[in-house]
C-alpha cells in the first residue's frame, strides 16, 4: 500500500499520552500501513527519550520507540530532493522576515517532496507552508 500520511512528532507522542486522543486512535487505525513518519521526527523521538532521566518511563519511551514506533512507521529519509525544497522555502521566507523553525521546515519539505500529507495537532505551526508552498495538512485530533 502507498504512503500518503507523514506524522508529525506530536501525533506519535500523544498516543503516549496517560488518555491519549480518540479522534487520533481511530484515524491511526483507519490508516494502517499508510502512514511514515521522518527521519526528523525520529531524531526528536530518540532525542526526547534520551534526555530522560534513568528509570520506568524513559525505558517505557523507550520500548515504544523501539518496538511499536520503528516496525508501524517506516521512516522517510531527509535528502537531497527535501534539501532542495528546504533551500527553496528558506530564500523565500527569509527576506520576508519569516523565519520558520530548522526542524519544521525539514519536516515540511519531506512531506512536500514526497507529496505527503502532514498529520499534525499543531497546524498553526505549518500554515505558512500551506499558504505559500502546497503543503497538504490534516489534524486527526479534532
Amino acid at each position: 500500500m502507498k504512503s500518503i500520511y507523514l506524522l508529525d512528532t506530536n501525533i506519535i507522542s500523544q498516543v503516549t499520552k496517560p488518555e491519549p486522543n480518540e479522534n487520533l486512535l481511530t484515524k491511526l487505525e483507519l490508516h494502517t500501513g499508510t502512514c511514515v513518519i521522518s527521519s526528523i521526527t525520529w531524531y526528536e523521538l530518540h532525542n526526547g527519550i534520551q534526555l530522560l532521566p534513568p528509570g520506568p518511563k524513559k525505558d517505557k519511551l523507550m520500548s515504544f520507540l523501539i518496538d511499536y514506533v520503528q516496525p508501524a512507521f517506516p521512516v522517510i529519509p531527509y535528502d537531497i530532493h527535501a534539501a532542495t525544497i528546504n533551500g527553496d522555502i528558506t530564500s523565500r521566507l527569509l527576506p520576508q522576515g519569516k523565519l520558520t523553525p530548522i526542524l519544521d521546515t525539514q519536516i515540511a519539505s519531506i512531506a512536500i517532496a514526497n507529496n505527503l500529507i502532514l498529520v499534525t495537532n499543531n497546524t498553526k505551526d505549518f500554515q505558512i507552508f500551506a499558504d505559500e508552498f502546497n503543503l497538504m495538512l490534516e489534524d486527526w485530533t479534532e
